[in-house]
């Protein structure tokens, strides 16, 4: 879903960032900047609360970067961090609004039936169903679903941020892709 990940730094860049140099630091957040923007918007809604996570997100992760692991994936360990501080965020003000906006969704590639104005307008109409479908999930469940099918992070990272165990990650998956197709379902039946 969405934009296709950038290229993991070179070991190199991350050492010298590491080590204080700006201009590395530079190359990393050009690099991910918009991945993290991304993240934050579906997990908080769009506006200042998500511009305001994703640089504090970066903050973190230039203070933590002597303890990154680099056999990690640098974009994965990114992306948790961003998720952690949105989490945080949303367990402060206990969200139970939307976290994702149409505009977003919009980003998904959904698949398009064809540049015909019927296809598009069928394309579009699908889209409003699966926002219409994603406001119906709980925070709960559309948090994992973001981590897991937009950040692509593993269920023990997922389970990490979330503060459940690896099982339950699975668990909260399943719910949320069974109802999610049921509402689409339903909004197929109309």
């Amino acid at each position: 879903m969405g934009a296709r990940p950038a290229p993991e730094p070179s070991a190199e860049v991350v050492v010298r960032a590491a080590e204080g140099d700006r201009a590395a630091f530079a190359d990393l957040y050009g690099a991910y900047a918009d991945d993290v923007a991304r993240l934050c918007r579906r997990l908080l809604g769009p506006g200042g609360e998500a511009e305001d996570a994703r640089s504090e997100a970066f903050l973190r992760a230039q203070q933590a970067l002597a303890s990154y692991d680099r056999g990690r994936p640098f974009r994965s360990w990114l992306l948790a961090i961003a998720a952690h501080h949105c989490l945080d965020r949303l367990r402060r003000r206990q969200v139970e609004g939307r976290l994702f906006d149409a505009a977003e969704l919009s980003e998904l590639d959904l698949p398009v039936a064809g540049p015909t104005p019927l296809g598009l307008a069928l394309a579009r109409e699908r889209r409003e169903q699966l926002h219409g479908a994603l406001d119906a999930l709980p925070p709960r469940q559309r948090a994992p679903l973001v981590l897991r099918y937009f950040a692509e992070l593993p269920y023990e990272t997922i389970a990490d941020l979330l503060g459940v165990t690896s099982r339950d990650v699975g668990v909260l998956l399943y719910r949320a892709k069974a109802r999610l197709r049921k509402g689409l379902n339903e909004g197929d039946s109309r």
